[in-house]
């Protein structure tokens, strides 16, 4: 596999506010997956307080470690990441997926659409090591009170090394790509994890590239490719429950929350969160 090396800008949840500018931002794009960086930008030096940034909400208590990673103990994971006009389920007008494919976006055209995640991950202790963990967006809400509005894709790494992609037509309707192979067990080591998607045509017809990446030696540095995959509509889903045309077309709008989830595991800790929307 080819190794890449993928800079960063400084320590902040939100890897372009780092920068000084505002991460949903059209105009600041990051380079496309797998090129580098067109300038230098700061490495992280393991400051900063990620409690201080209003658009994250870990929904359970982070305690910061010595060494400028955090400590999460929770079994079930939903630490979520708003753009800058945040999350109001007020401000969305329809769940209809034909609409919303028209559109573009779920709440607000700032919503995260073409998007790379990134985190560092040590899982010390967990209940079920078959379990993962999850980088996932294109949706808000993942509750039975409005499940149209929990849409997403999933790129999942399991605790057992295993890796793939999700998606999530409505919650809870889940459709998985096929399992790989891709690293040892995460137990007691750190990683570092990518997850983008984004949108391209296939065919003339919308589609979405899914790729994940894996920096397996957590040296903040380089990541390898170790999955890529295409949704072209002609695969998964059952968008009509949600009053789309087509069962499976592909989820191309964007969605106000970006969120890192995971379940079973008693002790994580993690570091160099990212979330940026690129092109």
């Amino acid at each position: 596999m080819r190794r890449v090396r993928w800079t960063y800008v400084g320590v902040c949840l939100l890897a372009a506010a780092c920068s000084g500018t505002d991460p949903t931002s059209r105009v600041d794009q990051l380079p496309a997956p797998g090129t580098p960086a067109a300038e230098p930008q700061q490495a992280p030096d393991g400051k900063g307080d990620l409690r201080a940034d209003a658009r994250f909400d870990p929904q359970n208590d982070i305690v910061p470690n010595g060494d400028g990673s955090w400590k999460m103990r929770s079994t079930k994971v939903r630490m979520s990441v708003m753009t800058s006009d945040g999350y109001d389920a007020s401000a969305i007008q329809t769940y209809d997926r034909d609409v919303l494919a028209s559109q573009g976006y779920m709440q607000s055209p700032r919503d995260w659409r073409n998007v790379e995640m990134t985190g560092y991950f040590r899982v010390n202790a967990s209940n079920d090591w078959s379990d993962n963990i999850d980088l996932y967006a294109r949706g808000g809400r993942h509750n039975d009170t409005q499940p149209c509005e929990g849409s997403a894709y999933k790129g999942q790494i399991f605790y057992d090394g295993r890796t793939r992609w999700a998606k999530e037509t409505w919650h809870v309707s889940y459709d998985f790509w096929s399992y790989a192979g891709t690293t040892s067990s995460l137990q007691g080591r750190w990683i570092g994890f990518k997850a983008v998607q984004r949108n391209v045509q296939v065919g003339g017809a919308p589609a979405v590239l899914l790729q994940l990446w894996l920096d397996d030696d957590a040296d903040g540095v380089g990541f390898e490719k170790v999955y890529e995959t295409v949704d072209a509509g002609d695969r998964f889903g059952d968008a009509t429950y949600c009053w789309g045309s087509a069962d499976r077309m592909p989820i191309t709008w964007g969605g106000p929350l970006a969120v890192y989830r995971w379940d079973s595991a008693t002790d994580v800790d993690f570091k160099w969160l990212s979330v940026r929307e690129i092109e």
